[in-house]
């Protein structure tokens, strides 16, 4: 029988999971548990899985049985992505766990445990539907705007996993925000799987500026970041509202995934007319000084030497500035899946590793010329490199995924944003000092 309440959490994926990550880290602590770092001393283990490709899975399950053999006397709860992709079917496959857990049931999991663990807890307080977490980042924190997504782009099973786009309501996030900002966050990243679709769903077609212009009037938060835009739809009032606050990064995460016509049209995205250069064209025509991120996908079924060569030829030239690449996964459930996966693996990631050096190469140009500046910058904390230097990141870097800066002297607290001077450069990371 288990006596004890404490609890281990794993998160997996993206931040659009770390923010229910910090739900099930809220909705535990008020119900009385208490976290441990040491998964084999913890009365619960919960692990927020990825389930988005396969790679992602496999991850997922790998943790899942690695937790299991550290620690076999604890309550193990699989939520997130995994058992709302895959349902009750884990169940025969994976004995192991004890409790699978969607993401709209997290505000529940205390009480589940208390009815299943009877009188091995003490439960001190209640559960609250609240969106309010613990957070787990100085200075910075996700703001999820938006569940699900109602695109149809053939290779992806965010819709099977998360449902269709289901916008959260304008002043349920202005409060949330506000009550960040009193945490001391002082940069928010809005994230949603389709950003740009956000209040479509309840006929709003100019949903996301109005809901950044509520969020711009806050005190104390000094930065909003744009992440996970698809490019088509994007509002046409988002470069004025850019262009009208300070606290607005002109920082836009929108994935491409390709620009050949015929691989886009395969894919089910945007591709008449020439689509992505277009929208480049005019979105940095229309925000000065925008620094735009994109995610490009290679190896999709029809992408045979010609369209990987218009992607090549795009990188170089467009120069767009922050770029991820990785290869085609076929998945099941996907209509993609009956097209095959016809190019093969190493082809796949000699492509990838082209793009990665192509942009590598630009980007640590861009950051060289960058030496001498005086930019604003967010300090995270002491860095995990070395206890003698702090770590954070320039306005241009999100978290995670646009490398870090390293401050080598001055001083300043955690989570703060500063003017820094830049004096070096290493890659896609840049250091700094404090005036």
């Amino acid at each position: 029988m288990r006596t004890s309440n404490t609890f281990h959490l794993v998160s997996l994926g993206c931040p659009k999971n770390r923010v229910d990550s910090e739900r099930i880290l809220s909705t535990m602590a008020q119900a009385g548990f208490l976290h441990i770092d040491d998964p084999g001393q913890a009365g619960v283990i919960v692990i927020n899985t990825c389930a988005f490709i396969e790679s992602a899975v496999e991850e997922s399950i790998d943790t899942i049985l690695d937790h299991r053999e550290d620690n076999r006397e604890a309550f193990l709860v699989v939520a997130g992505c995994l058992p709302s992709r895959y349902g009750n079917s884990l169940e025969e496959p994976l004995p192991e766990v004890d409790l699978f857990l969607r993401p709209d049931q997290i505000d529940r999991l205390p009480a589940i445990l208390a009815a299943d663990a009877a009188d091995g807890y003490s439960l001190g307080g209640e559960t609250s539907a609240e969106r309010r977490r613990i957070l787990t980042t100085p200075g910075y924190a996700y703001l999820k705007i938006a569940e699900g997504c109602s695109r149809h782009c053939s290779y992806c099973t965010i819709p099977s996993i998360r449902g269709a786009l289901h916008s959260s309501e304008v002043s349920e996030l202005e409060g949330e925000a506000r009550w960040l900002a009193s945490m001391g966050v002082r940069e928010l990243v809005l994230v949603a799987q389709d950003l740009t679709s956000y209040g479509l769903d309840r006929k709003e077609r100019n949903g996301l500026p109005a809901l950044l212009d509520r969020l711009t009037t806050i005190d104390g938060i000094r930065w909003i970041r744009l992440m996970y835009l698809h490019p088509n739809g994007i509002p046409k009032g988002l470069a004025a509202a850019i262009n009208e606050s300070p606290k607005i990064l002109p920082y836009l995460d929108i994935p491409f995934q390709h620009v050949s016509p015929a691989v886009l049209r395969g894919m089910g995205r945007p591709w008449k007319g020439d689509a992505t250069r277009k929208l480049v064209d005019g979105l940095r025509a229309a925000i000065p000084g925008l620094v735009l991120r994109t995610t490009f996908m290679v190896g999709f079924p029809g992408e045979g030497d010609e369209e990987y060569g218009e992607l090549l030829e795009f990188v170089e030239s467009y120069q767009i500035d922050r770029v991820g690449v990785f290869t085609y996964s076929p998945e099941e459930g996907t209509p993609a899946l009956d097209l095959g996966d016809p190019v093969p693996q190493d082809v796949k990631e000699a492509r990838a590793e082209e793009i990665h050096s192509v942009h590598a190469r630009f980007l640590s140009n861009r950051n060289r010329e960058r030496i001498g500046g005086v930019e604003p910058a967010i300090v995270e904390g002491v860095s995990a490199e070395s206890d003698l230097l702090l770590q954070g990141r320039m306005w241009d870097q999100a978290p995670e995924v646009d490398g870090v800066l390293y401050v080598t002297a001055g001083r300043a607290d955690a989570g703060e944003i500063y003017d820094v001077r830049i004096t070096g450069s290493h890659g896609p990371d840049l250091f700094c000092e404090l005036p």
